[in-house]
This record gives C-alpha cells, sequence and structure tokens, in this order.
C-alpha cells in the first residue's frame, strides 16, 4: 500500500498535534495513556492491554489492545476516548480525511469507527470488513465525503474492533493497534469487490478452483518449493487465494493429473495493487506421468505491467502455449511476479469453447423505477398493465414462449423476424407520454427494429388516417440487457399516438430475442433523473467519466452492479451527496442501488 500522512495526530488526554505519532499500545505508548470507555454491554470491563498475538507481519509492536464481545449486551459494543475540551480540536478536512487501524480477528467481520464532537454530535460510522483471520491487517476508513458535515471540530474516535457476524459468536477476541491519521489519497491494497462468476456451462469446464464448478483434485497450492505465502480468505464470502511476497507458487495436480486435450482455453482472475509482472506456466508430466521423465513440455506466458486495483480476467487460448506439446498429464501450474506483491487469484479453470451454447438471460431485466401514475404498461411485473389483445399475432414469423428469469415472466420469441402485438380493442393513448420503453436481451441478433402503429381517429386499420413509424438498430450489444429508453418524437412518422394498436419487434430471421417492461412514461430517464419522488437524483444520464448523485436525507450505500447482477463499485457515503467513478466500466447499462434510511431503492443507467 502507498502510505501517505498529512500529518499524526492523538485522541484523548492530550493535544493533537501533527508531530506526534500514531495511537499505539505498547509499553509506554501514548495509546496506553489514554481513558477508554467499553460500551453496549451489561458490564464494562477496561480495555486490556496484552502482548501482540503475532509480531510477524504489518505490525510489530509489543502490545496491542485486546476487545472481547461479551455474552450479553447488543452486537455492536465498542470501545472510545474520552472527551477533552482542552485538547486541540481534530478539523476534518482535505489534508486529514482518513483513519488507518491495524485489526487482528478470528472472524470476518465488519470494523466500524466513527468521529464525535464535543457535544456528541457525531458522523455516522464507517464499516470495513477484514479479509483475513488470525493476521494482522490495516484497515482504512475514508471520511472525505464527510468533509463539512459538521463545522465544529472532533475531539473523540469510537472504534467497534468486531461486528460479530449471525449468528453472533459471543466471546469473540479482537486485537486492534495503531490509529494514525492521513490524507485521502491511499492506494487500496485489498480487493472490496469478489472476482466475477465465470458463466461457461460446467460441461464444458474442468475447474481447480471456483466456488461456481465443482472443482478436480489439487494436491497443493502452494508447493515447499514456491516463494510466496498463501493465505485461504474470503471476499464478499467468496473463497480466494492470496499470495503475499509473490516470487513463485507451484500449485500442483500430480496425484490427478488432468487431460485437458478437449480443451480450448485456460482461464483464471487476478487482482493486484503493485505488481508489475504475472506470468503462468503450465507443465504436463508426459506420458510416463513423473517430472524429468524426459517427455515434460512446458510453457510460460508474460504479462507485463498489468492493470492494478482490479479484477483481471485471464481467458487464454492453450495455442498461446506453444511449447506445451502435450497436454494430457498437466500436473503444475507456476503464477510467478515480481516477489514483492500481492496477488489475489480465483476461477481458476480450464474451459472448451468451441461449443457456444445459447440459453438465454441468467437474470431478469432491472425492474423499471419510474412512478406508475406517470407510466402506461403493456407488460411489466412492476406496474398494472392495459389489456393487449395478443402478443403474437396469426400473421407473425416468431415463435412465442412465456417464460420466467428470476421468477420474472418474460417474453421469448425465437426464430424472430417480426412479431405483431396489438391493443385494438383498447387503443392506447399515449399522447401525454414522452418515452417508449422496452428491455431487450439476445445471444445473436444483429439488427433489432421497433414499430409503432397509430390506427387514426376511426380507430380502424386502413382507413386513410393511420400513421406509423420504424426505428432500426443495427449491430445491438448481446448476451445483455439493453434498456431502450426511446423519445417518442424520434417516431417522426407517427403523427396520432391517441390510437396506438399496433407494436411490431423484428429481427434477422434467425434470432431469439427476449422482451420485458413494455411501456410508456411521461418522465425521462436521460439528463437529471428522478429515482423516486424526493429521494435522490441522479445526473448525468447517461455518464461517462463520473455520476452524481444528491440525496434529499443521508444516501447510506451506493452499489452499481452490472446486468449479470454482479457488483462492481461500492461506496458507504454517509451523505446527502456522493460520486461516483464509473470511467473504469465498459460501455453499457448498470443498475445502480442505493441505501436511504434503511430502504433501497435502484434503478439504470448508461455507461458511454
Amino acid at each position: 500500500m502507498k502510505k501517505i500522512y498529512a500529518g499524526l495526530f492523538l485522541l484523548g488526554a492530550i493535544a493533537i498535534t501533527q508531530a506526534q505519532e500514531n495511537i499505539n499500545f505498547e509499553t509506554g505508548g501514548n495509546g496506553l495513556d489514554y481513558t477508554w470507555n467499553v460500551f453496549e454491554n451489561d458490564t464494562n470491563p477496561p480495555l486490556e492491554f496484552v502482548a501482540n498475538p503475532s509480531q510477524s507481519g504489518i505490525n510489530t509492536s509489543a502490545t496491542v489492545a485486546k476487545y472481547t464481545t461479551l455474552e450479553t449486551g447488543m452486537p455492536w459494543a465498542g470501545c472510545e476516548t474520552s472527551h477533552d475540551v482542552g485538547m486541540a480540536d481534530f478539523v476534518l478536512d482535505a489534508e486529514n480525511a482518513t483513519i488507518k487501524i491495524m485489526v487482528y480477528k478470528s472472524v470476518i467481520s465488519d470494523v466500524g469507527l466513527k468521529l464525535v464532537t464535543p457535544t456528541g454530535a457525531a458522523l455516522p460510522e464507517l464499516k470495513i470488513p477484514n479479509t483475513v483471520i488470525n493476521e494482522w491487517e490495516e484497515l482504512t476508513f475514508d471520511f472525505s465525503s464527510q468533509i463539512g458535515a459538521f463545522t465544529e471540530p472532533f475531539d473523540q474516535v469510537v472504534v467497534f474492533p468486531d461486528f460479530s457476524p449471525n449468528p453472533r459468536t459471543y466471546g469473540t477476541i479482537s486485537y486492534f493497534d495503531n490509529i494514525t491519521f492521513g490524507t485521502a489519497e491511499v492506494m487500496d491494497d485489498v480487493p472490496m469487490v469478489a472476482a466475477p462468476d465465470p458463466t461457461i456451462p460446467e460441461e464444458q469446464v474442468i475447474s481447480m478452483f471456483s466456488g461456481v464448478y465443482t472443482d478436480v483434485a489439487v494436491d497443493t497450492w502452494l508447493t515447499p518449493w514456491s516463494v510466496a505465502v498463501l493465505a485461504e480468505i474470503e471476499i464478499q464470502g467468496n473463497a480466494t487465494k492470496k499470495y503475499t511476497n509473490l516470487n513463485y507458487a507451484g500449485i500442483e495436480t500430480v496425484a490427478q493429473q488432468l487431460d485437458i486435450t478437449e480443451m480450448t482455453h485456460f482461464n483464471f482472475n487476478a487482482w493486484s495493487a503493485d505488481f508489475t509482472e504475472l506470468r503462468v506456466k503450465l507443465v504436463d508430466f508426459g506420458a510416463d506421468a513423473a517430472f524429468g521423465g524426459g517427455d515434460d513440455t512446458e510453457h510460460e506466458i508474460t504479462y507485463a505491467a498489468p492493470a492494478q486495483g482490479e479484477w483481471l480476467t485471464y481467458n487464454i487460448p492453450m495455442s498461446d502455449f506453444v511449447n506445451l506439446v502435450n497436454k494430457d498429464h498437466i500436473a503444475q501450474l507456476i503464477i510467478s511476479s515480481n516477489g514483492t506483491s500481492t496477488v489475489y487469484i480465483d476461477n481458476v479453470y480450464f474451459s472448451d469453447e468451441s461449443v457456444v451454447v445459447i440459453e438465454g438471460p441468467m437474470v431478469a431485466a432491472p425492474d423499471p423505477t419510474i412512478p406508475e401514475e406517470q407510466v402506461i404498461s403493456m407488460f411489466s411485473g412492476v406496474y398494472t398493465d392495459v389489456t393487449v389483445d395478443t402478443w403474437q399475432t396469426n400473421w407473425s414469423v416468431a415463435v412465442l414462449e412465456d417464460v420466467e428469469i428470476q421468477g420474472n415472466p418474460t417474453k421469448k420469441y425465437s426464430t424472430l423476424d417480426y412479431v405483431g402485438i396489438e391493443t385494438i380493442a383498447e387503443p392506447i393513448d399515449a399522447t401525454e407520454m414522452e418515452f417508449f420503453n422496452v428491455d431487450v436481451w439476445s445471444a445473436n441478433f444483429t439488427q433489432l427494429r421497433i414499430k409503432l402503429v397509430d390506427f387514426g381517429a376511426d380507430a380502424a386499420f386502413g382507413g386513410g388516417d393511420d400513421t406509423e413509424h420504424e426505428i432500426t438498430y443495427d449491430a445491438p450489444v448481446q448476451n445483455e440487457w439493453i434498456s431502450y429508453s426511446i423519445p417518442l418524437s424520434d417516431f417522426t412518422g407517427l403523427v396520432n399516438r391517441d390510437h396506438i394498436s399496433q407494436l411490431i419487434f423484428s429481427s434477422d430471421g434467425a434470432s431469439t430475442v427476449y422482451i420485458d417492461n413494455v411501456y410508456f412514461h411521461k418522465t425521462t430517464t436521460a439528463g437529471n433523473e428522478v429515482f423516486e419522488s424526493e429521494v435522490f437524483t441522479i445526473y448525468p444520464n447517461p455518464a461517462t467519466d463520473v455520476i452524481n448523485l444528491q440525496g434529499f436525507t443521508i444516501i447510506e450505500s451506493v452499489a452499481v452492479y452490472n446486468l449479470l447482477g454482479q457488483e462492481v463499485k461500492h461506496i458507504s457515503p454517509n451523505s446527502a451527496t456522493a460520486t461516483i467513478n464509473v470511467s473504469g466500466l465498459q460501455k453499457g447499462v448498470y443498475v445502480i442501488k442505493a441505501v436511504i434510511e434503511g430502504k433501497e431503492t435502484s434503478h439504470k443507467f448508461i455507461k458511454n
């Protein structure tokens, strides 16, 4: 981790100054001199100061603070320094916006911190889970989004060393040490989200390590001749391999060697904040199935300057391993780096991608959130739908099947040339509407056309006053939900909008297309968009670099998901405003979910 401190501060019985060391609990250390109160339990023993449970790794202090959750009381029991009105108060600003703390815990659960003013006013605590157990780890709490929330300075720090997971484990022991303050300019060294789940069907996979597939037997993930340290950790509940000081790590399947002759690709996910090179080698022991038998073959691939601070997905054609002549006795996988880096590894598997299986979307289309009073819905599980005569006229050239995706009713059109959908019995008056919306998913379409037809004042087809217009989308994105929100003004030939009687979807005649959330509405989904009445606004949408949220009350957390349901961004602003950097996301449609006053609100946005 890149450590940048603008100055170190003390909280407690003495004044804060920028020249003093951080709060620690060694003999003679400033932390031992403070008054620490344990609270939210039926009994309140003082904080214990004990010998460091492990002086290896990143914390070599002799003495640390020990906290034990009790069998009675609230599960968020914590401790705090006493207020000191005479101290030099701490001001939260751009130069001093983070708190770092060392933790050593026996469980994976949240650690919380918050700041309190002399009068008792407090910022909402920030919570960050540890990612390793029985090992020291430095957590960084970024309060930069809270700058300016109070004009009053702070003089107290509150520490929640352990929010025990459910079901709660009584008597959980946590240690903490070395509380420091610094600037918000910190490079994260721990992935905050798990690696994305692979989606290739299991029958096309030989998996060594993944929570998605059944794994084959692996002898070891760290051979004795490796030069690295291995820790088995969880990230968002997802098992992950963490290699520290990675020079090279040998992974062996000698006892049950892998026959990958039918596989076309080797896959894995890697994340590191500081690697400058990544190498991957596959070794086949040959027909004698023994190392050094004279028929061993191997090949190593090098990736220079891989991107840092994000999950990288490697999908390597087996043909790139040019010297790996044999592929029926794979016995070793060797992952190497520059010797000082920490590298996280997940989803290690071989795949046969010579056959592409089209099975349809794995997740349902995102629910719309426009208020119902602004909507005329033809098909959606969110709104009350108007009467539709048919979703497949007898003159259609397509096959209709009503299916459910994650319990959500969806229209599936196979071999779609064109399909007519009619509301002749009760034509739709869309004169007050501004947009037509539909969610569409296909693995193989190359074009999509959408036509609206108004039968005119006589409400009869071919009466001389019919108007219509068709919009064409070439090369639409495949294998993800596309949310079309089309201004009705784009349907320039649709002169009348008070007797809409036909909607026609067309494609290339060979594709399977899934349809959901077909409705008209009169609230824009571009520019400044209101998610729910007087909850918060988001702008701009579509976005290229950043998205801004403006709440009417505190926004507790914000998460961004792709249309596979995978979380790609997460922040906990605890503020009425928030900014999310989306510059690194791929173009497409995403769902943003915000928690406000304990309630979750979600909506779509488009990344340009």
